[in-house]
């Protein structure tokens, strides 16, 4: 009886180690940007759910709605936006727009760099496309948020903020870590 029941056990065992599925968290759209999306101006990808780079025209931020991104953060200033109807844009493609005014390198505060970093927290699980004019503020911002709110060593916030497009604005960055 022993041995019905062991050989009972093992091919049950068998059987469901048979049916068992390695969990894949499914690849979002926004993974697979489309080649529209990268003709916008120093598009990058450096990490999964973040996308960078230069002002979108309306038909590519269609275009990265159609590639699966969920939210803009705009950190051009306002008056480099004076004609440019993104949020507009952002609505008509149901996307959520963040727009956090950087002007230059007097606007990477503290302040600025916690309300990027607040939004870029609350949705984690969100496909972003974060851009200024090239994606050098976007590098210098994600470089800032990796030290002053992720605990990110200055090399490896500078790292960082050069994976994101942060060129010009690395020696102000730098001065601010140092602070």
């Amino acid at each position: 009886m022993k041995i019905l029941q062991l050989l009972t056990l093992s091919l049950a065992t068998l059987l469901l180690s048979a049916c068992v599925t390695v969990y894949e968290e499914p690849q979002s759209e926004a993974l697979q940007a489309n080649a529209e999306v990268s003709e916008i101006m120093n598009f990058a990808h450096p990490e999964p759910r973040h996308f960078v780079g230069g002002q979108p025209k309306k038909n590519e931020v269609a275009e990265l709605a159609d590639a699966g991104v969920d939210m803009i953060i705009n950190l051009r200033s306002h008056a480099e936006m004076n004609g440019i109807h993104e949020a507009e844009w952002a609505t008509e493609n149901h996307l959520a727009y963040y727009h956090i005014p950087i002007a230059g390198a007097d606007d990477l505060t503290k302040e600025n760099v916690l309300l990027f970093h607040q939004n870029l927290w609350l949705n984690e699980e969100k496909a972003i496309y974060m851009h200024c004019a090239s994606g050098n503020r976007a590098g210098a911002m994600m470089a800032l948020r990796a030290a002053w709110h992720q605990g990110a060593s200055t090399e490896e916030a500078l790292a960082i903020g050069e994976r994101y497009g942060m060129t010009s604005l690395r020696k102000r960055v730098e001065e601010l870590l140092s602070e």
